[in-house]
């Protein structure tokens, strides 16, 4: 802050709030075998205020309807109709429109599925074909200026919209700001955008984590002391002189030792520190703090530091609140290119539909740094397993009577484990063999450990129920078969009864 600013009232942003707002059915596209297109939306329809859902285009399929960047779903292994929508009381039903293209939809990996608005709300994942993945969800109508396209807060949900305006507020003031939520959200990456939205951007951004400063150093260490004011002190500026004209972003706030808050309010309020052992420094800093704590229910944390410290409040929502920006976090990642080809081979783009897919079904408490962890340690293992492919590739079985040689096939064993790791299901299985469905459908039929679902009669299936209840997960490994299989042999039952 600047020298002689008083005390202003703390502007409130809370939580993203969706009252009164139209809404519309909005389709992300969460991943792509081309990854230009990860992150392109489409509006099916919008919910009017009588609660009548009308929607724009009730099929899904390979060309049609177009999203936002003028193309289709443009993958050759989705059907020109994949999925039909039908309205149904307080929701929607979504079929599966295709005997051929790969369709699965929700946590159970269903083909058809009847959604309420409640659970539209919540969103629902969407595979279509083995490598595309998209996000269906209820969301408000939420317009993200062109303006704010530049700040780096990456993101294609309504909540991560806002808080890019938020940002485009905060760094049009000079007031002090609080970041606001779960380790992991990105508060860090919100300070950046910040300081390079504000008038100070040319000047320097000083990062402090206040959990790494020692309760002894802290006052120190941020107001800066003279050579000998206590046993071993050596002349020090301190981070708010190392800030001056520029932002200091101080982390973990909460941290913050009880017996140095008092000072730093005084150096919020007057823009003086007092340097340990010397004279008050005049400096012009703009502070922004962080804090994954609950700081209000603090008795550690004085209230009129809190109070002066949330001259803006910018609450960053979970990653669980979003996952509709699990794409666009993959392709924004800074710390290595995940996704290195701009259109990926068929097989690695299948590999990570799975990933994304599953991951779409994850709580991630550990936010945006524990998914792209998690997506990291799978790219390493797609790399090992292309390097053991390429080998086993070379390994060549001869024959006797000529020079003829052809690839080593998996034994029973290895495809029954792959299977059993597969989940079940048959076309993951087939693409983790580098089999064609064909080839490892006619290997099935003598490997005993390998079901069909046509193996399975409804009398086992029942009796599966009467031990295990209604899991679909239970079942799965009760019965060996995939959750989709189960869950359309299902529809098929309560149909005959």
């Amino acid at each position: 802050m600047s020298p002689g600013d008083k005390t202003r009232a703390p502007l409130r942003t809370g939580e993203f709030d969706q009252s009164g707002m139209s809404r519309q059915l909005q389709l992300t596209v969460v991943f792509h075998p081309d990854r230009a297109r990860i992150g392109a939306s489409l509006n099916l329809g919008a919910l009017a205020a009588s609660g009548r859902l009308h929607l724009d285009a009730t099929t899904i399929g390979r060309n049609a309807p177009l999203f936002e960047d003028g193309l289709g779903l443009n993958e050759p292994h989705i059907s020109r109709r994949a999925l039909v929508l039908r309205h149904h009381a307080r929701g929607i039903q979504i079929l599966n429109a295709s005997e051929s293209s790969y369709t699965q939809l929700g946590p159970e990996k269903a083909s058809s599925m009847s959604l309420s608005f409640t659970e539209l709300e919540r969103g629902v994942a969407v595979r279509f074909g083995h490598a595309v993945v998209c996000w269906l969800k209820l969301v408000p109508e939420v317009t993200d200026a062109t303006e704010l396209a530049s700040i780096a807060f990456a993101g294609v949900s309504p909540q991560a919209a806002n808080v890019r305006r938020l940002i485009s507020i905060a760094g049009s003031s000079d007031l002090p700001v609080l970041l606001r939520g779960e380790s992991g959200v990105g508060k860090e990456v919100a300070a950046h955008a910040i300081h390079r939205a504000s008038a100070r951007s040319e000047k320097p951004l000083v990062v402090l984590n206040m959990a790494a400063l020692p309760e002894t150093l802290a006052e120190a260490e941020l107001f800066g002391s003279t050579r000998g004011a206590f046993t071993g002190a050596e002349k020090r500026s301190g981070y708010f002189a190392e800030a001056h004209h520029g932002t200091l972003f101080l982390d973990e706030i909460g941290d913050l030792p009880v017996s140095v808050q008092p000072k730093l309010l005084r150096a919020l309020q007057t823009g003086e520190v007092q340097v340990v052992g010397g004279r008050p420094l005049s400096v012009d800093v703009r502070v922004i703090a962080a804090s994954d704590a609950d700081l209000d229910d603090s008795t550690a944390f004085k209230n009129a530091l809190l109070q002066r410290l949330a001259g803006i409040t910018i609450d960053l929502p979970p990653l669980r609140e979003r996952p509709e920006d699990l794409g666009v976090l993959l392709v924004s990642a800074e710390e290595t290119d995940l996704l290195s080809d701009t259109v990926m081979k068929p097989r690695d783009a299948a590999a990570w539909a799975s990933f994304m897919y599953d991951a779409l079904h994850q709580e991630w408490p550990g936010n945006v740094r524990e998914f792209l962890m998690s997506a990291k340690r799978f790219a390493l293992s797609l790399q090992y397993d292309a390097t053991v492919g390429a080998k086993k590739r070379h390994l060549m079985v001869h024959t006797h009577d000529d020079s003829q040689s052809k690839p080593e096939l998996p034994t029973d064993d290895e495809i029954e484990a792959i299977h059993e790791q597969s989940e079940f299901e048959i076309a993951e299985t087939a693409r983790r063999l580098g089999l064609s469905r064909g080839t490892l459908y006619r290997r099935v039929e003598t490997i005993p450990g390998v079901r069909l679902s046509t193996d399975c009669s409804d009398a086992e299936i029942v009796e599966a129920i009467a031990t295990v209840g209604h899991n679909l997960t239970a079942l799965s490994q009760a019965l060996r078969l995939s959750k989709a299989a189960i869950a359309s042999r299902l529809r098929l039952i309560e149909a005959k009864n």
